[in-house]
């Protein structure tokens, strides 16, 4: 009986899968909305969602200008963000963006990527478009725009992957988990008010160390820069253990 084998080879170049592990899908990256507790909310139903960014050019072209070619200088930016779905009346998120739009008031947003639990941008914008739209043949829908009100901000640096600030508490003694913090003006501090649970700076490097004193739970540690702004919150997951059960 013949006998099956397996030969090895080098992996061809077809199964190469960098370009498609780089790549980002559009049904991961949601926008959220804070609201009036500061908490943030996903805004419900969403179906699509355009980031647009814009800069304006100011000419300055003379009649001595090199080659007849007109000559620009780059002028102010802006941005705008565009989203649209299932219009849900009854969610939080929906009465958010109609009191906003109703009385005037800017939003505060942010754009996740939820499949790697990380920020991506964020900013102040205005409400300049909320249609509502009922086919007689399809679901009630929603389209709405918001207006950026100053920069639209990279978030991509200013915030650690969550899961690096896991910490397991240690039969005895203390152990510390340490990330790097980008995106801060200055000095930048720490602060952390959970029992057992403490955070500190060095340069840009966010250490987090847990006595074995400590309790399960959600520690929330506070990075802040010189120039007293939130840089980020961090919910530390403080885990119990299995060589102190």
């Amino acid at each position: 009986m013949r006998k099956n084998t397996i030969q090895r080879h080098a992996l061809p170049d077809y199964c190469d899968y960098s370009a498609a592990a780089n790549a980002v899908a559009g049904k991961d990256i949601l926008l959220l909305v804070y609201d009036d507790n500061d908490e943030l909310l996903a805004i419900a139903g969403q179906k699509s969602l355009t980031i647009n960014r814009s800069a304006d050019t100011i000419e300055v072209s003379s009649k001595d200008t090199e080659g007849g070619w007109k000559s620009n200088i780059a002028g102010m930016k802006e941005w705008s963000i565009d989203t649209d779905g299932l219009y849900i009346a009854s969610d939080a998120s929906m009465k958010k963006l109609a009191k906003a739009f109703a009385d005037s008031d800017p939003v505060c947003l942010i754009v996740k990527n939820t499949k790697t639990d990380s920020y991506m941008f964020g900013g102040q914008a205005f409400i300049t478009d909320f249609p509502l739209e009922a086919p007689y043949d399809d679901a009630l829908t929603y389209s709405v725009t918001f207006s950026g009100n100053g920069a639209l901000v990279d978030l991509s640096s200013m915030y650690v992957d969550p899961a690096q600030l896991t910490v397991e508490i240690p039969a005895s003694g203390s152990v510390s988990k340490t990330a790097s913090i980008v995106g801060a003006e200055g000095t930048v501090t720490a602060s952390c008010d959970y029992s057992g649970v403490s955070a500190s700076i060095s340069g840009t490097t966010l250490t987090v160390a847990v006595a074995s004193t400590a309790s399960e739970g959600v520690a929330r540690v506070t990075v802040t820069d010189t120039n007293g702004e939130d840089v980020s919150t961090y919910e530390v997951l403080v885990v119990l253990n299995a060589a102190r059960v």
